[in-house]
């Protein structure tokens, strides 16, 4: 066993003169404590806004979007014609993706006293099945999926049109220049707390809204490719879209299709949440710096109380940069036992705000109504690795002092 290693297991915190050692040692592991609970709780909290953020995103929209290019600007969006054959590049370049079609189509709901304007998507054969049914606060979605007469719309709008499940609702749908009118009934009311969304998101029976838009079998107004992770959606978009152009230009699509991506599409979100990335470095950085200041001071205490000791390894032929270790993992002793008691407090307010959501939040300011917390354990052991190392090269500069520590001026201290 190295030398160094067997002196700071033997030595313990607690040995030194009076109490100093003892309340230095308090102090700086409370500060580590502290540190390592902030930014787990940070840490955790950013990645559950994420989380729950983009969930919704994907909810209301989709990963990629594929669809005709149009001619020009004021032509209406030109439909998939060969949807099996587009499917088939995309499962090519993406084999483990969903694919489902996707139907938009503006309307007004109408009741005897006020008016809303919604955007009808199709229900019933989509890839929005499981967000659509998670978010029910009232009513179902039909059973077999595809009810020509119920339609499923937002808290926020039945609110606003003073409807309730099971109310009949006229509806007025713009196509090609003309009106047509449907009565539903409401099947559903949905809640997201995404109040951009919900203000203006319905969702109607798919097979209704091809009838109205006039879609022919085999062809699709747009399809929506999900069930990627986050980080593969930029790539996947680029390879599908190298693909799409590919096989317009061999002629295995008998025209031009365009992709494109939520982190596009939904540019202004994400652009928000890049802005806690930054709130997070900024608090890294501030948490660390008061760690860091603690765990200095503790050493150059430890340092002093035990400088009759450094004098006996000197005179024995101990080296300056042995006993910098010593002193050095002897401070780390500090540095684990406030990584051990931080990780086990911020774990635990962590689990209980993921299970019983004790923090609220506004979900018209934030899109949810409670504070979000996801951490993984690769984000834990890589916050106690990085703390570990920036704690060991911090110290080395102030375990410095040692070399400069003669001898004889050492044993003549008291």
């Amino acid at each position: 066993m190295r030398v160094d290693l067997y002196i700071a297991r033997r030595l313990r915190l607690g040995d030194g003169k009076g109490n100093r050692t003892r309340t230095s040692i308090r102090i700086s592991t409370a500060g580590v404590v502290l540190s390592v609970v902030i930014m787990l709780i940070t840490i955790a909290i950013t990645s559950g806004f994420k989380h729950e953020i983009i969930n919704k995103l994907v909810g209301f929209d989709a990963q990629l979007t594929v669809q005709a290019q149009s001619a020009d600007i004021v032509s209406a969006q030109p439909l998939i014609e060969d949807v099996a054959q587009v499917e088939s590049v995309i499962k090519s370049v993406l084999p483990g993706a969903v694919v489902g079609e996707c139907v938009k189509m503006p309307a007004m709901l109408k009741t005897d006293s006020d008016f809303v304007a919604v955007v009808f998507r199709g229900y019933g054969g989509d890839g929005h099945a499981g967000f659509i049914n998670g978010n029910i606060v009232d009513g179902a979605v039909p059973e077999n999926g595809d009810d020509p007469n119920s339609i499923i719309i937002s808290s926020v709008v039945a609110g606003q049109l003073g409807l309730n499940v099971g109310d009949k609702i006229n509806t007025c749908f713009f196509v090609a220049d003309k009106m047509r009118i449907r009565n539903f009934k409401i099947a559903a009311i949905y809640d997201s707390g995404f109040g951009e969304y919900d203000k203006v998101v319905a969702y109607a029976p798919q097979s209704v809204l091809r009838k109205l838009a006039g879609i022919p079998d085999g062809c699709a107004a747009a399809l929506e490719v999900t069930g990627l992770d986050f980080e593969e959606i930029v790539p996947a978009w680029q390879s599908l879209q190298a693909s799409l152009a590919q096989a317009c230009y061999s002629h295995q699509l008998t025209q031009y299709l365009d992709a494109d991506n939520i982190i596009r599409t939904g540019a202004v979100y994400f652009n928000w949440l890049s802005l806690l990335d930054t709130n997070v470095v900024v608090i890294l950085v501030l948490m660390t710096a008061i760690s860091s200041f603690t765990l200095i001071a503790s050493l150059i205490i430890l340092i002093l109380e035990r400088i009759n000791m450094i004098g006996t390894l000197k005179m024995l032929g101990a080296t300056n940069s042995m006993i910098r270790r010593v002193f050095i993992l002897l401070d780390l002793k500090v540095l684990v036992k406030g990584l051990v008691v931080g990780n086990i407090v911020a774990l635990a307010l962590i689990l209980l705000q993921q299970q019983f959501h004790l923090l609220p939040l506004d979900p018209e300011s934030y899109y949810i109504s409670f504070v979000p917390a996801k951490i993984t354990i690769w984000q834990v052991l890589a916050l106690n690795a990085a703390a570990i190392v920036i704690a060991t090269a911090v110290m080395a500069l102030p375990s410095m002092i040692i070399s400069r520590l003669k001898p004889a001026s050492i044993l003549r201290y008291e």
